[in-house]
C-alpha cells in the first residue's frame, strides 16, 4: 500500500425520485435510467439521474441572490445545513471558518446547497423533470412539486449545453429549485485504486404524481419506472448492470413496501448525517472482496490506500477472521452482500442473505 492523492474524486450528486404506485407489493416506483451506450461503462448499465458538480453553475453566488430576491427566508436554507462533528469531505464545510460564511455574498460554500442545485439540475438535463415552487408554494413541504414547462427539449439541450443556463431557466420560469424536498440519503466514493473516481451525495425525493419524462439522447438509453426488487430482478437476471452503489441502495430499499413509511423515514433520518462509503478491496483465492465502514477490516482513511490488499486465503476463510461484517464480493455483478452490524446514522440494513448471493 502506497499514499494516494486524496483529491482525485470527482464531486457529484444523484437523486432516487420515489413515486407512488398502486397494487404492486411495493406501493411505489423509482426512476432508474440506463446509460447510452457511448456513456456506459458495460451495456445496459442502470443509476439514478445525476451528475458531476459544475462549480461555476452550482456555486454561483447569483443562487443567493435569486433567493433572496425570490423571498426565500434565510432559516430556509440554513435548515438544510447539517452541524455534525464527522461529516464527510463531500459535504463538510468548504473553506474556513464557520458555516455563517454560506450567507456572505462572496461564494456558496455549503455543500448541502450546492448538490441539491447539481442534484436537481442534473435530474432536469436527463430526464426533463424540473422539481421547483413558485411563490406561492413556498410552504418548503417535503414533497417534491414537478412543473410543466413549455419549450421542455429546448430549455433541456440549453441547460445540458451550458449548466449556467439553470438559474436562467428558473429566473424566466419565476420559481426556485426544490432543495428542500430532497432528503440526504447517502454518499459512496470510487475506491482509491479508481484513477478518476467519483465521490457522490446521494438525495432522495418523493413525488404524487409520475411525472412526464424527456430522455437527453446523448446520456439516456431508456429511463425505468420500477421496484426496487424488480430493479434487483432484472439485475439479476442480467438485464441491467450496476455499480455497488445503486445495487447497495436498492438492496436498502427492498424492505420497505410502503411509500408513506419511506417518506417518513427518508424525511426523520436524513438530519443524522451520512457516513461515507468508500469500498476497501481485498483480494482473496477466487475473489475480490470489498469491505466498508464497520467491518474489522476497514481502514480509518481509505483515501490514502492506493492499491488492493492482499488476503493469503479464501473469501470464507477471510470471513472467519471477522466478528464484524460489512463487504460485498464484486465480479459480474455484486453478490454475498452481508451486514451484521447496525447501519450507521440510523439507515436501513440492507435486504442480503448471508454468505449467498442476493434472494428477492
Amino acid at each position: 500500500m502506497s499514499a494516494a492523492t486524496p483529491n482525485k474524486w470527482r464531486t457529484s450528486a444523484s437523486l432516487i425520485i420515489i413515486s407512488k404506485e398502486a397494487n404492486k407489493q411495493q406501493d411505489y416506483n423509482l426512476l432508474m435510467l440506463k446509460r447510452s451506450d457511448p456513456t456506459a461503462i458495460v451495456t445496459n448499465q442502470t443509476v439514478f439521474p445525476g451528475g458531476l458538480l459544475d462549480s461555476e453553475a452550482d456555486e454561483d453566488v447569483s443562487w443567493l441572490q435569486y433567493f433572496e430576491e425570490f423571498g426565500v427566508p434565510q432559516e430556509a436554507l440554513r435548515r438544510l445545513v447539517l452541524l455534525h462533528e464527522n461529516r464527510p469531505a463531500i459535504l463538510a464545510p468548504q473553506g474556513t471558518g464557520c458555516y455563517d460564511r454560506f450567507f456572505k455574498r462572496s461564494h456558496i460554500w455549503s455543500r448541502e446547497i450546492t448538490l441539491r442545485l447539481t442534484a436537481l439540475r442534473e435530474c432536469f438535463e436527463e430526464v426533463g423533470v424540473l422539481l421547483c415552487r413558485s411563490k406561492n408554494e413556498l410552504d418548503f413541504g417535503n414533497i417534491a412539486l414537478p412543473k410543466e414547462l413549455p419549450d421542455r427539449e429546448a430549455w433541456q439541450q440549453r441547460v445540458h449545453n451550458k449548466p449556467s443556463e439553470f438559474l436562467k431557466l428558473c429566473r424566466e420560469q419565476k420559481v426556485v429549485p426544490d432543495l428542500w424536498a430532497l432528503h440526504e440519503w447517502s454518499a459512496w466514493a470510487s475506491p482509491s485504486i479508481v484513477r478518476k473516481g467519483h465521490a457522490t451525495v446521494f438525495f432522495m425525493t418523493f413525488v404524487d404524481t409520475l411525472p412526464s419524462l424527456l430522455n437527453e439522447p446523448s446520456e439516456v438509453k431508456e429511463s425505468l419506472w420500477l421496484t426496487p426488487l424488480e430493479f434487483l430482478k432484472l439485475n439479476q437476471l442480467g438485464e441491467i448492470w450496476f455499480l455497488p452503489p445503486q445495487f447497495y441502495e436498492l438492496s436498502r430499499l427492498a424492505g420497505v413496501g410502503s411509500y408513506k413509511s419511506l417518506l417518513d423515514f427518508a424525511t426523520k433520518r436524513s438530519s443524522l448525517g451520512t457516513t461515507m462509503f468508500m469500498p476497501l478491496l481485498y483480494a482473496c483465492e477466487g475473489s475480490m472482496v470489498s469491505v466498508l465502514p464497520g467491518d474489522d477490516y476497514y481502514l480509518p482513511e481509505p483515501q490514502y490506500v492506493d492499491g488492493i490488499i492482499s488476503f493469503p486465503g479464501t473469501a470464507d476463510e477471510f470471513r472467519t477472521r471477522s466478528k464484524h461484517l460489512h463487504r460485498f464480493t464484486f465480479g459480474a455483478r455484486v453478490e454475498n452482500l452481508e451486514m451484521n452490524i447496525p447501519p450507521p446514522n440510523g439507515h436501513l440494513r440492507p435486504l442480503s442473505v448471508s454468505g449467498e448471493r442476493q434472494k428477492l
